[in-house]
């Protein structure tokens, strides 16, 4: 009988961790039942300013995965290029570099933890 004492001491430091375990992964929303998925993003407006565009974008959705990224992929039928905005918001602004005289396409993108969602239609502008 002379571990007794132990190991009600070891039991208590057991029951107490458990419990702190328990707590500190409990959260006030469960969500353990949504799967995460890429984000739903949409194009909203192109304004051309020169011989750039600055581009809007909007999240629609980013389902129990933060944003780490938005911007848009541009071009025409020779030139392929990406920019994002400064940072991943909801709503998001982009400007591309400048460019030369012709019609350009731009889709918006978002990427979180899960992969990348590309907006369902394309904007089209004109650089003068």
């Amino acid at each position: 009988m002379k571990f007794n004492k132990p190991i009600r001491i070891l039991s208590k430091a057991l029951f107490a961790t458990a419990a702190g375990l328990c707590l500190t992964a409990c959260n006030a929303e469960d969500r353990s039942g949504e799967q995460p998925f890429a984000p739903t993003v949409e194009n909203v407006d192109g304004i051309v300013e020169g011989d750039s565009c600055t581009l809007t974008g909007r999240v629609t959705a980013s389902p129990n995965s933060t944003l780490k990224s938005c911007g848009f992929a541009y071009g025409n039928d020779t030139l392929r290029l990406e920019t994002k905005s400064e940072a991943p918001t909801t709503i998001f602004t982009a400007r591309t570099k400048p460019l030369q005289p012709g019609i350009y396409y731009a889709v918006a993108f978002a990427e979180n933890g899960v992969g990348r969602g590309l907006a369902a239609d394309t904007l089209y502008f004109e650089i003068r």
